[in-house]
Formats: C-alpha cells, sequence, structure tokens
C-alpha cells in the first residue's frame, strides 16, 4: 500500500521523526548524528526515515523551518504585506506566547543552534524565510519615520530573540511577563491611547 502525503499516520511518523533527530543532535551533536541512529531510536529502518526526510540536512531544515514558523507567523497575520502598530503588537505577544508553549523544543533548537558550525548548515535557507517577515517589519519602522528601519528591525528581533534564549535555558524565576510587557511598553504608541 503506497503512502500519502495527507495520511495522518505518515504526519505523526514524521512530527516523531522531528523531535527523536532533534533530541539526538543535541545529546549527540548534529555532525555526529547518522541515520541509522535516528531510526534505530525511532523503531524503523533507515530506508523508511529517508523515504520521509531524504537527507539528515532535511531534517535540520525542516526543524529550523518549523522554529521560523513557530516564532514569526505572527508577522502579518492578514497576510497583506502592510503592518500596522496592533499587528506588531499582536507578533510580540505571539512570540513570547509560542516560547512559552514550546518551552521544550526551543531549549532543544537553541542547544542544537549552539552547537559550532550548526548555523551555517541552515543560513542561507533561514535567510530566505526570515527575509520576507523582516522586510514587512522594516517597512512598519520605516513608515512609522525611524531613524534606521533596518536597525530598529534587528534590534527588536534580536532583543526578543535573547529574551527567549535567557527564558529557555533558565525558565524558573525568569520574568517572562515583565519582559514581554516591556517589550510592548517600548512599542506602543501612548499618545494614541491616552484620552
Amino acid at each position: 500500500m503506497a503512502e500519502t502525503k495527507n495520511n495522518p499516520a505518515n504526519d505523526l511518523l514524521k512530527k516523531e521523526i522531528l523531535n527523536i533527530a532533534l533530541e539526538i543532535f543535541v545529546r549527540d551533536g548534529y555532525f555526529s548524528t547518522t541515520g541509522a541512529m535516528i531510526a534505530g531510536e525511532v523503531g524503523i529502518s533507515e530506508e523508511k526515515l529517508f523515504s520521509h526526510f531524504e537527507t539528515k540536512e532535511n531534517l535540520l531544515h525542516t526543524i529550523v523551518a518549523e522554529a521560523v514558523h513557530l516564532i514569526f507567523d505572527g508577522v502579518d497575520p492578514n497576510q497583506d504585506g502592510k503592518l500596522q502598530e496592533v499587528e506588531l503588537l499582536f507578533f510580540i505577544d505571539d512570540y513570547f506566547d509560542s516560547v512559552e508553549k514550546n518551552l521544550d523544543f526551543f531549549r532543544l533548537f537553541y542547544s542544537l543552534r549552539l552547537q559550532p558550525g550548526v548555523v551555517d548548515q541552515y543560513k542561507h535557507e533561514l535567510h530566505e524565510i526570515v527575509s520576507p517577515k523582516l522586510n514587512i517589519i522594516r517597512k512598519y519602522f520605516s513608515k512609522e519615520g525611524s531613524e534606521n528601519p533596518k536597525m530598529e528591525t534587528r534590534f527588536l528581533v534580536s532583543m526578543l530573540d535573547g529574551i527567549a534564549m535567557n527564558f529557555v535555558l533558565e525558565p524558573d524565576g525568569y520574568p517572562i511577563d515583565e519582559m514581554q510587557q516591556k517589550v510592548l511598553n517600548m512599542y506602543i504608541k501612548k499618545n494614541e491611547y491616552e484620552d
């Protein structure tokens, strides 16, 4: 019986493969991990593993795409290519919510990302996925009169990423809610909300 793309059992297996691959990449190192290691821990043949993901690199790219999806899907929720202030605030809220709801995934993802040479394996693809989202944010800051919209965009994303990494590495006692409010307050134009 041929496997279909929209088969729920296949979707569950792919998710399990991704989760286990991410754990092994972190535990044993991305470059030391083999397809046989992943297949063995999933309990499938290496052939079956590579029928879902062509290569180990494809597994890594899929994990990175999932992280980007969780973090950046809140940008431009109505997909009109333009960001309003309320959408920027929604993105900030969504960013924090995604990290909190997917704490285990991000803990592993940040650990993987910090391994020497791993970022080089996906940075070109990451740039292609993230650039359109960052351009939407940059255009918003340009429209709002920022002196350096590109730097303002980079600052916002770096600030969010840094807060997320600190929270993920040490969640107990980290003031994530206060940090979220602090970032939101930086981008709320107070005069618009005052009587």
